[in-house]
């Protein structure tokens, strides 16, 4: 039953990435990749750079915990990487809304 929730957790946020490589294209060619475009991609770019590392931090807070936890704790390696692969992709919707949200302010 976990599997089937992970696995379609999965393919929402797979759709989701493929929906914002559309969108991000598209809007790269309405912008003619001009100057408002690369200072958009520049702001959207330092959001997600923060996003990752929030991400890099907490994991390493994880492992810190686990470490010292008496009990040790077995999660399945499939588990490991489809969390990994879900987390890598909501940067990309990250990074979408954020361009999303600035090119509406500027």
């Amino acid at each position: 039953m976990e599997q089937v929730g992970l696995m379609s957790i999965i393919l929402v946020v797979l759709v989701s990435y493929l929906y914002v490589l559309g969108r991000m294209s598209k809007l790269k060619r309405i912008y003619h990749n001009d100057e408002r475009w690369q200072q958009l991609k520049l702001r959207a770019g330092q959001i997600t750079k923060a996003y990752y590392e929030g991400l890099i931090i907490l994991i390493a807070i994880l492992s810190v915990i686990l470490l010292w936890m008496p009990t040790p704790m077995l999660v399945p390696l499939d588990r490991i990487l489809g969390i990994g692969a879900i987390a890598i992709m909501i940067g990309q919707l990250v990074e979408y809304l954020a361009v999303r949200r600035l090119d509406g302010m500027m």
